[in-house]
């Protein structure tokens, strides 16, 4: 794999996060020299900074998401990814209704954790818990991916 691309709804927390995540995973593995990461979202509102609590939970990953900008996803955008994670069915619904052609490459995210549900649901105006009980499986998803980008 060479690209990938984290998908949510508002690109303000969970691909936002996995971005981040990915990142830092880059940052202490040479191996994933050289893949391009990303993050948008089906129905972002571009430039648009990460949510308030998306970003003190990150710094509680020791993780910060203060320079991150949301972009909306794209037929031109889907194109230059390999592979394409999505959180949840409305992501996959809404992203796939904009374009098939990004079928073959996207999967849920979820996928790479064992035992976990289909869904990464969103934790828009939820509480602190289920925000780091989110960001908690998308930090165990993205190293999984890690590991299997670097095996």
């Amino acid at each position: 794999m060479r690209s990938v691309l984290f998908v949510c709804y508002g690109n303000i927390m969970r691909s936002a996060f996995a971005e981040a995540c990915f990142r830092d995973e880059m940052s202490r593995n040479p191996k994933l020299a050289g893949i391009r990461v990303a993050s948008a979202g089906v129905r972002a509102q571009t430039g648009e900074r990460a949510e308030t609590h998306a970003r003190a939970m990150a710094k509680r990953f020791g993780l910060s998401l203060e320079s991150h900008r949301a972009t909306r996803t794209s037929n031109e955008l889907l194109r230059q990814f390999d592979q394409i994670y999505i959180m949840d069915q409305l992501n996959e619904d809404l992203l796939l209704g904009d374009t098939t052609e990004a079928a073959s490459k996207t999967a849920y995210l979820s996928s790479l954790v064992p035992g976990t549900r289909k869904e990464i649901e969103d934790p828009y105006c939820q509480s602190d818990r289920q925000l780091e009980a989110c960001f908690k499986t998308i930090q165990q998803a993205v190293r999984s991916l890690s590991n299997q980008c670097s095996a």
